[in-house]
């Protein structure tokens, strides 16, 4: 075959007709090509053989345990740290409390977010806490070993009342001490002023 004929095609059509020919040849021969490549891989067979059935009963591991639901943090293994963002604040800045809960137990437990409660005293006077608050709250959070958990609020200043349905009275210059308490475990105190 002339080289000369394939490169430059001759007959009573436009060149560009011959190349459109050979180029949608070209792509059907690849495309064959294609089919028996993924004919012959599949295993040659378009029915494959059918394989016998058997059936098993699952046996529980041990790592089904790791998915079951973790159990309530008990008492015994839990502490408490209570602290505030600074130690004196002037008039206006409102207290950020925290409060860091860890588990010493061998495994991850469950925290329900109200056993948290929050007490501020100034002396022998309780100005604030959470105590006694209604809540529907069914939230909670999952303490593992060696992963603290920190949770907080912020105080807007005023004395809580009973039921904790609106804020009491501004509470005023002074010192005043945080305790945070988890389930029964309570914290240290944490010293903070107000100041103005």
């Amino acid at each position: 075959m002339d080289a000369h004929a394939v490169l430059h095609p001759v007959g009573p059509h436009e060149p560009r007709v011959y190349w459109t020919r050979r180029v949608i040849l070209l792509l059907a021969i690849v495309l064959v090509l294609v089919l028996i490549a993924a004919y012959g891989c599949s295993g040659g067979s378009a029915h494959p053989a059918a394989t016998p059935r058997t059936t098993t009963t699952p046996t529980p591991t041990p790592t089904a345990s790791a998915s079951s639901p973790p159990t309530a943090c008990t008492k015994s293994q839990l502490t408490v740290a209570a602290t505030t963002d600074a130690t004196t604040y002037p008039a206006g800045i409102l207290p950020h409390l925290s409060a860091t809960i860890r588990t010493s137990g061998p495994g991850s437990c469950e925290l329900a977010v109200n056993a948290i409660s929050w007490q501020i005293v100034s002396g022998t006077d309780t100005v604030y806490t959470t105590a006694g608050c209604a809540t529907a709250s069914r939230a909670s959070f999952t303490l593992r070993p060696r992963h603290p958990v920190r949770t907080g609020r912020i105080w807007d200043r005023h004395r809580s009342l009973p039921g904790c349905t609106s804020p009491g009275a501004t509470a005023g210059a002074g010192t005043y001490q945080l305790r945070v308490t988890v389930d029964g475990v309570r914290s240290a105190v944490a010293v903070f002023h107000l100041a103005g």
